[in-house]
């Protein structure tokens, strides 16, 4: 009975040790919830992805209302593929474009959903010439 508390005692010293330590580190950083500040979503870089797809996409076009719902999808499907080359670790990505005439009428965009504020977040630009008016925003949510 003796040499029971001492292997005790033993086998503790192995679970304290560094490399034990080191190994618990790790698999605890599987289940990681919150992006390293380091891997966050940077809602600057993803601003001028948007701006820069926009611009290229509208700027020598006239509105088409026949046209407008494929260029909403082509700058959709070319702005969601472009975060995904900016690699933030475990986003998913959701792309709202809404294009319009500007004929003088007032047109009022708004969204809602439920997120995490500290993990979660978003990046929006607008495009105007004479006959076009476009709003974007990318959501991009953290996959726990």
């Amino acid at each position: 009975m003796e040499n029971l508390p001492e292997s005790r005692s033993n086998s503790k010293q192995e679970d304290d040790s560094p490399e034990n330590i080191d190994n618990a580190e790790s698999e605890s950083a599987k289940y990681q919830i919150r992006p390293k500040l380091e891997e966050k979503f940077k809602p600057m870089l993803a601003k001028e992805v948007i701006h820069n797809v926009l611009y290229d996409r509208l700027s020598n076009k006239e509105y088409d209302r026949e046209q407008a719902p494929n260029w909403a999808k082509e700058i959709a499907d070319i702005i969601r593929e472009k975060m995904k080359k900016l690699e933030f670790k475990r986003y998913k990505y959701v792309v709202s474009v809404v294009v319009g005439s500007r004929e003088g009428a007032g047109v009022k965009v708004g969204t809602r959903c439920i997120w995490d504020a500290e993990a979660d977040c978003y990046a929006y630009d607008s495009f105007l010439n004479d006959t076009i008016f476009c709003v974007t925003a990318v959501y991009a949510i953290y996959v726990y």
